[in-house]
């Protein structure tokens, strides 16, 4: 039975290394109830994966705490590629995890919809002042899925309008989370209409108030409706969209094209990325050398992408991107659900 996991065999997958334990102490041992996971936001309630671990001894009484670490494989358990998910030292010694649960831990570490390995291990620590103990490391190959966040006001506002039949229920919104550090609401929308004309509704349904135009560049609540002076299917009508409901401003830019641009063009003029209007996703294929690149919008620098935090969300004006093995790549940006902009960043 499908539960959002493809789960084979019941493996160990033991891993040579060094393990620190102290004299007449024993390390702790690791199981893991799959070696790869196929994870599903479909199925996130469902049961993705169980580790049992075996308790350590440090050769006297004292209680232990242990965590458990998941790392990026390869990447040796360096803090910036590990999270840490606390562990009982209490009977039985497991830890279940449901696939949104599981998902929300490789989302920390990995690209989304890429399969990967990830390696597992317990860390066991006294209060004393003894080295940590660790488990052997178990390997999993484990695709995540991209969790989209569905707002709501306050954190968000839906764009009704003339393109999407004026229904406040599926309407693309603007969100004031995870939307690139904009103090604000904004999010990057396809006014699929020549003249579009819409309201910035304060939930999902008209009774919920709505904020309308009160002069150039102003909301007020209620009034009428706001414009952008033309739109279109596709690209034509691809605009940026931000409000400030403390400030009662609004305001678009027309985005015409985002592209890369970085060390592998000398940072030189943007390389377009292909626009997927039915799915909202900019990508490109192709072969790149080790160095950093940014994203940016129009050729220019006054919209940008990089990532401050090396966990696949963009940032406005954030630190580099950084190709670590030079190869063939598909680079994708995916600002089409507001609050939830992510990019990947997949080697063929």
């Amino acid at each position: 039975m499908l539960i959002g996991v493809a789960a084979i065999a019941f493996s160990s997958c033991k891993k040579d290394e060094v393990r620190t334990i102290l004299s007449g102490g024993s390390a702790p041992t690791l199981q893991s109830s799959a070696a790869t996971l196929v994870l599903l936001q479909a199925n996130a309630s469902n049961d993705a994966v169980k580790f049992t671990y075996t308790p350590a001894t440090f050769g006297f009484d004292a209680a232990v705490t242990y965590v458990l670490q998941i790392a990026k494989g390869g990447t040796s358990f360096a803090s910036a590629s590990t999270t840490e998910v606390g562990l009982s030292n209490v009977s039985p010694l497991e830890k279940s995890f449901k696939v949104v649960d599981f998902n929300r831990e490789l989302l920390k570490i990995m690209n989304y919809g890429v399969a990967a390995p990830v390696e597992v291990r317990v860390k066991a620590t006294v209060a004393a002042a003894a080295p940590a103990s660790y488990s052997n490391v178990v390997t999993i190959t484990a695709t995540a899925y991209r969790d989209i966040i569905k707002y709501a006001f306050p954190n968000a506002l839906n764009i009704a309008g003339n393109f999407q039949g004026w229904d406040p229920g599926t309407a693309p919104q603007i969100v004031k989370q995870n939307n690139g550090g904009y103090n604000g609401f904004e999010g990057y929308i396809i006014f699929n209409a020549a003249a579009p004309e819409f309201k910035m509704v304060k939930g999902d349904n008209w009774g919920a108030g709505d904020y309308g135009s009160a002069g150039a560049g102003a909301l007020g609540n209620g009034g009428p409706n706001l414009t952008i002076p033309s739109g279109g299917p596709g690209l034509t009508g691809y605009y940026r969209v931000r409000a400030n409901t403390t400030n009662l401003t609004w305001g678009y830019t027309k985005i015409n094209t985002w592209g890369i641009i970085g060390a592998f063009n000398g940072w030189g003029s943007s390389v377009p990325l292909t626009f997927n209007a039915a799915t909202g996703v900019w990508s490109i294929t192709r072969d790149m050398p080790t160095g950093e690149f940014k994203f940016r919008a129009n050729d220019d620098w006054g919209i940008n992408f990089g990532d401050n935090n090396a966990d696949f969300k963009p940032e406005y004006d954030g630190s580099n991107l950084n190709i670590t093995a030079a190869g063939n790549y598909t680079i994708s940006l995916d600002l089409s659900v507001g609050g939830n902009y992510a990019y990947t960043l997949k080697k063929n």
